[in-house]
C-alpha cells in the first residue's frame, strides 16, 4: 500500500500515541492499519506497524 505524505503522519501520530482526530482514526481503522477499543484507544494493526517501522533483515 503506496500511502501519502499526510497518511503516513497519521500512522506514525498512532504509533507515538500522540492524539489524532476522530476522522484520521477513522481513515486509519476503515484501511485497515488500525484498531480502535471501545474505551477509544487506538493502536496500529500489524499491517500497520509495518508501515512504519523499518523491516530490518
Amino acid at each position: 500500500m503506496q500511502l501519502t505524505t499526510e497518511q503516513r503522519r497519521i500512522l506514525e501520530d498512532i504509533h507515538a500515541t500522540r492524539e489524532v482526530s476522530a476522522e484520521d482514526a477513522t481513515w486509519a481503522v476503515k484501511a485497515g492499519l488500525a484498531v480502535q477499543a471501545e474505551d477509544g484507544d487506538i493502536d496500529l494493526s500489524q499491517e500497520g506497524r509495518q508501515q512504519v517501522e523499518p523491516i530490518i533483515g
